[in-house]
């Protein structure tokens, strides 16, 4: 009893994060995953011109492989899914070339290792922006506290500016937090989950093989 009733505050807690759809809007997104044949924990849909809107989608098939998304509005998404010991996603991180330089990336890594300091490590999975005082930058992360079989654990997109001697988080967007036996995930980027464009109708993207090539 006192397991269900902490996942349901943990579900509680994710289901706060998310975006509420739009009852007018007709669009949204449909598939099936083939591979990995893993049950998918938890899938969303961000908008990346509009990062801080992530909603979730809904869970179908017998073996928990498919997913839905309804009252989508008009734009375009980039799809992460999540499974128990790993995440996919396909987040079109800056529209622009990405010119950081590694003084750029050495910077931005101790801006993000210096923030949130209940989390004893960050790890960032991918990061793109453009190089130059005023300009952006965007990751995804995981943090991560925790041993054994007791770990805090949250994806998180961070938005950063470089404001001259370094580069300052200036915002940043809970995916999936969780207290989990699963340490560090495995990440993977498949820009086949990204550029997804809903207009009135549901968008069928039929069977994904997220596989590498």
């Amino acid at each position: 009893m006192v397991w269900l009733a902490f996942l349901a505050s943990a579900c509680g807690e994710r289901d706060r994060l998310y975006t509420e759809t739009d009852p007018s809007s007709q669009g949204g997104i449909r598939g099936e995953i083939s591979s990995p044949g893993l049950p998918i924990l938890q899938i969303l849909a961000i908008p990346p011109d509009e990062p801080r809107c992530v909603y979730k989608g809904s869970i179908t098939g017998s073996r928990q492989n498919g997913f839905s998304f309804g009252g989508l509005p008009m734009r375009k998404y980039d799809l992460v899914v999540i499974y128990d010991g790993s995440f996919y996603e396909g987040l079109n991180l800056h529209r622009d070339e990405n010119t950081l330089t590694p003084t750029d990336r050495a910077k931005i890594d101790t801006t993000i290792q210096k923030s949130e300091p209940f989390f004893k490590e960050k790890i960032i999975h991918r990061l793109e922006g453009t190089t130059g005082r005023g300009n952006v930058a965007r990751c995804i992360c995981t943090y991560l506290r925790g041993e054994g079989a007791n770990f805090r654990r949250t994806f998180k997109i961070v938005m950063l500016t470089d404001v001259g001697p370094g580069w300052q988080i200036v915002r940043s967007r809970d995916l999936y937090p969780l207290w989990t036996n699963q340490g560090k995930p495995t990440h993977h980027y498949n820009p086949n989950l990204g550029g997804i464009r809903v207009t009135d109708h549901v968008t069928d993207l039929g069977v994904i093989n997220l596989a590498p090539p």
